[in-house]
This record gives C-alpha cells, sequence and structure tokens, in this order.
C-alpha cells in the first residue's frame, strides 16, 4: 500500500493545528490518561484502591502514583501497557470488580460478522516480518493478502514475483493459512520500481492495449489458479486520470474471467472523502465503477497525515468518518473494507522524511525518553512529543488498541463488510482483542 501523505495546508492552518493537539485536557470521556483530572479520574482512582493496585487517596488527578497503578494491572492481564484507560482497561477492570476473572468475548451471536483481512510483507528492518503476526493471530483472519506480486516494468502483462517473500517463507504462510482457515489473495502491484520507472506509465501501457489486459487478466488468473490462492487483490494505486474508464474495464475483465471459476475478487482504493479533485492518487479512481465488479472494496483510510504531510494522526476518527460517508454513497456498505493502519511516523521538526514506525518501536521511543503516551481526544489517536540528543523536536503519531477501536465501532455503525489491516507485524498486540471484541470474525467467506 503506498504511505502518501495528502491534502494541503496554510502556515496559520499549521500552527493552529500543533496548538490544539498539543493542549490537555481536564477529562478525556471513554480514555484517561496521564495529566487528566476530574470525577471520572477520582472514581478510577476509588477502583483501583478496591483492587489493590492503588494506596494512595482519591484526588482526582491523574499522577505518577495512577499511572503507576494503571500500567500494573495492564502488565498482570496481558494489556498493552501504555497507562492509558481506554476501552480495553476498563472492560478488565469491570470484569475484576464484578469478581468475573474471565477473559472470554462475548457470544458470537451478539456481534456483528465481519470480514477481516491483514496485510503480509516481507521484513522491513527493523521492523519484522508478518510472519509471527500470522502465526499467532490467523485464527482471528479471514484473508491474508501477501505483497508479493507486481505488474512487469515492460508493460507487457506479464507478473513478476518480488523477492521480499521468499518461497520458503510464502511456503510457511501458506501452510499457516490452510491450518487456520484463511482464504490467501496475493497481492498484485505497481509501485517500487525504481530507476525513473512509473508505476503510472506501466498500469497505462497495458490499460490502453486490449491485448495486453487480456494478457494480464489471462496471467493473474493462472497465478491463482497454479499457486491454490483463493482470489486475489488488486492493488493498482497509481493510474493517470484519463485512465479511470479503462481500470474498471480491466476489473470487469478480470471479474468476468474469475467468477465462473470460484474466485475472489477484491480492490484497494486510496481514500477520498469528496468528488473533489485534490491533486493525489484517489482522484483517479471511480468508487462506483470498481465497486460493480468486485467482490470486495478495501478503502486505505489513512495517510491522513504521512511521508510528504506535516505531523499529524496518521487516520483521524473524524476523516475516517468522512471516508467511510463517501464510501457507502459510492460503494455498497456490505462490499467495503475499512482499512486500518498498525503503523505510525516519527517527525523531526527540523526537517528530513518521517521514520517510518510500528507500535512497538513508538513505544519503545517512549520508554527510551522516559515519557507517557499522550492521546489526542479530537483525533482518537495517541502521540509522543520529544527533544531528541541534537535538540531537534519530534512528534511521532501512530495507531494502537484504543484507536482502532474507534474505527471499528464505525464499520458497525456503518454497516461495512469489515476491516484491511496495513500491516500485520507492525500493529499493537492488543489491538486483536479489540476485534474479538467487536466482531465475530467471517471465516465462511471464501
Amino acid at each position: 500500500m503506498d504511505r502518501k501523505g495528502t491534502g494541503k495546508i496554510t502556515v496559520a492552518a499549521l500552527l493552529i493545528f500543533t496548538l490544539f493537539a498539543l493542549v490537555p485536557v481536564s477529562y478525556a470521556g471513554q480514555y484517561l490518561r496521564q495529566g487528566d483530572y476530574g470525577p471520572e479520574v477520582a472514581a478510577l482512582q476509588q477502583q483501583l484502591q478496591k483492587l489493590g493496585y492503588l494506596a494512595a487517596p482519591a484526588t482526582g488527578y491523574f499522577g505518577p502514583l495512577t499511572y503507576a497503578a494503571v500500567t500494573r494491572l495492564q502488565v498482570e492481564h496481558q494489556l498493552q501497557p501504555d497507562g492509558i484507560v481506554g476501552p480495553l482497561t476498563r472492560n478488565v477492570m469491570g470484569l475484576l470488580l464484578a469478581g468475573n476473572r474471565q477473559d472470554s468475548p462475548p457470544p458470537a451471536t451478539d456481534k456483528s460478522r465481519k470480514t477481516v483481512m491483514g496485510y503480509y510483507t516481507g521484513e522491513e528492518w527493523p521492523i519484522p516480518s508478518s510472519l509471527e503476526s500470522l502465526r499467532t493471530n490467523g485464527r482471528f483472519l479471514t484473508y491474508v493478502a501477501p505483497f508479493r506480486y507486481r505488474l512487469h516494468p515492460a508493460g507487457t502483462g506479464a507478473l513478476e514475483t518480488m523477492a521480499d517473500i521468499p518461497d520458503r517463507e510464502l511456503n510457511q504462510l501458506m501452510t499457516i493459512a490452510r491450518e487456520k482457515n484463511v482464504g490467501v489473495l496475493p497481492l498484485i502491484h505497481n509501485m517500487l520500481y525504481g530507476n525513473g520507472i512509473q508505476g503510472r506509465d506501466v498500469a497505462h501501457r497495458i490499460l490502453t492495449d486490449p491485448q495486453k489486459r487480456r494478457t494480464l487478466v489471462d496471467n493473474i488468473y493462472a497465478l491463482v489458479r497454479d499457486k491454490g490462492f483463493q482470489g486475489v487483490e488488486i492493488d493498482i494505486e497509481d493510474i493517470y486520470v484519463n485512465d479511470s474508464q479503462l481500470f474498471n474495464q480491466f476489473i470487469a475483465e478480470l471479474s468476468a474471467k474469475f467468477k465462473p471459476a470460484g474466485y475472489y475478487l477484491s480492490v484497494a482504493l486510496p481514500a477520498r472523502i469528496s468528488d473533489t479533485p485534490n491533486m493525489s492518487w484517489s482522484d483517479s479512481f471511480d468508487y462506483s465503477g470498481v465497486g460493480r465488479y468486485a467482490d470486495q472494496v478495501v478503502i486505505m483510510a489513512y495517510d491522513e497525515h504521512g511521508a510528504y504531510s506535516y505531523a499529524g494522526p496518521i487516520a483521524s476518527l473524524p476523516w475516517v468518518e468522512k471516508v467511510v460517508r463517501y464510501t457507502t454513497g459510492k460503494i455498497p456498505p456490505e462490499k467495503v473494507l475499512l482499512g486500518l493502519p498498525a503503523y505510525g511516523f516519527d517527525w523531526n521538526f527540523d526537517g528530513g522524511s518521517p521514520r517510518y514506525v510500528s507500535y512497538q518501536m513508538a513505544m519503545e521511543t517512549a520508554r527510551w525518553y522516559g515519557l507517557p503516551v499522550n492521546w489526542n481526544q479530537w483525533a482518537q489517536s495517541p502521540y509522543i512529543g520529544y527533544t531528541d540528543e541534537n535538540g531537534s523536536w519530534h512528534e511521532v503519531w501512530f495507531e494502537n488498541a484504543s484507536s482502532w477501536a474507534g474505527k471499528m465501532d464505525l464499520v458497525n455503525k456503518y454497516n461495512l463488510k469489515g476491516i484491511a489491516i496495513w500491516r500485520m507485524g507492525m500493529e499493537d498486540p492488543a489491538g486483536w482483542k479489540v476485534i474479538q471484541d467487536k466482531f465475530a470474525v467471517d471465516k465462511n467467506n471464501h
């Protein structure tokens, strides 16, 4: 998936946003963190006292002693020890206060049945490959989509196999998928060529030539058939605006080839919030046209702020809801998977490209500098601010289980088909517990 920032901003707007993001709030509603105060904090402290985690009196101020008590509770009950009291921590406390220490989710019949797809990549040092996450969490997945194939740079309709996921690892992936009843949809893209080769030019040569389109369709079909995949994930993100309808034609032709054979067709699209062009890759795609032919459409609702933008949330909840509202006006909700980011960026305010970070890397940064994780109530997103050894100010915006929870609530609110995670191996491990709490994972969709 492309991790490209979108949108423009004035200097004044940047200043306003930065000030807003850093202003502490007197209470955090569903979330409580260090620095908050008020009756909700006092109630929390009383609960921690009852459970034996806090000996100090209930002052109504969330200070270091309360933070230490919350962290100890989280560690003892296999939650991520971030010191933030969100839905998962509240749930555990509620069970303990009720004398019920069971950790099982509500019966599946009480929850909506949803498709859960995880994107899979090879190692991106220092970020590990997705293999261990798949092995540990495959029971919560409907599909896994390995990032392994792309359009041949010659633009002939041929496919090439990338070396990021070696054959041995692919074989391990396939074995785990069979054991855990996970469908495998190989991801086919047109990115990361290098040497001055543009993905949109590669796609253009194929899309504008009916014979090359037919060749590409046949090659994708043969890949799926010969490798024992259940379908395909098309992630051709970079195309010319004038090729939009030709892309629809390609998806229609691929669908016509796949459906008689019972293969599944998933298509990923960049996020957008209106029909107004915004000078990003999303301008090139006709949501309605793609939705007509695909079995499911993944909307990549992330990179609101990203590698080419100023610092800010990767996917603030208000922005994601705008994306969902636009999408469901174009594509039937029962076909839509909401893309969830599992990553973040570390912006250095003295310049340079931001550092791409996993949840684990963000938490390691917080521990290294001895910092609490902050919570932006408006964005429903965690962030960290710190000064490095060179005196440069940094902001790290990322995603965790608590920020995922709000997005999953949108999936239920708008009756979407499910979620797609970019990418496995970067996520907050506690996020899988949120998935269990919010959904009954559909294991019969392939």
